[in-house]
């Protein structure tokens, strides 16, 4: 299984997607934005693009992955990715889905107020590049139908991570009893998830 977290910027996609593997057994945390990493350290200057998801190698790469740990191993796969392009979801999840590969897809919302907080405490308020995000969050992208939309706005990381689990039936460990313990792993998450 695949649990695919799509979602704004600063929604909270990655510690939802840390929590998720730290509590699941038999699970792993897979991260796209790696190959597009990949991608832009290799490519020359004159071939690279602004948005890593515009490189058909992104897609396919991504594809041919997820679907090979999808189907040689029985660990369910965390991929914390937006994807608002109809044409790029239909040629990672659609395909995925095609070959039989079940893909359990989450889009995480939230208020701009709330993602504007959640910026704030990783540090990223006066990223200009994110900012430029909120402005959009409260509206979903238009050409992709999404199934399962979860407004995570008066939810904590645990409480996301319970929903998911029990809507997929999947067994997960109980969440820390100990709120700033819990603090404590969601602060170490997202500085894990920036340098990752």
């Amino acid at each position: 299984m695949i649990i695919w977290l799509n979602g704004p910027v600063g929604v909270g996609k990655n510690i939802v997607a840390y929590e998720l593997n730290r509590r699941l057994s038999a699970s792993i945390l897979y991260r796209p934005d790696n190959i597009g990493a990949l991608l832009k350290k290799k490519l020359p200057a004159e071939l690279l693009l602004d948005n890593f998801q515009d490189y058909p190698e992104w897609r396919q790469w991504n594809y041919q992955l997820l679907r090979k740990i999808s189907l040689q191993t029985s660990q369910t796969v965390i991929v914390p990715m937006r994807l608002s392009n109809a044409t790029y979801f239909d040629e990672i999840i659609g395909k995925l889905q095609a070959a039989q590969i079940d893909v359990r897809h989450y889009t995480l919302t939230a208020t701009p107020e709330v993602i504007k907080k959640r910026l704030q405490k990783r540090g990223d308020l006066h990223n200009q590049f994110m900012l430029s995000k909120i402005s959009t969050t409260d509206q979903m992208d238009s050409e992709i139908e999404f199934p399962t939309i979860l407004d995570t706005s008066t939810l904590t990381v645990p409480e996301i991570a319970d929903k998911i689990a029990k809507d997929c039936a999947l067994r997960i460990k109980p969440a820390m009893k100990n709120k700033y313990a819990q603090g404590a792993m969601n602060f170490g998450d997202m500085i894990r998830s920036k340098w990752n």
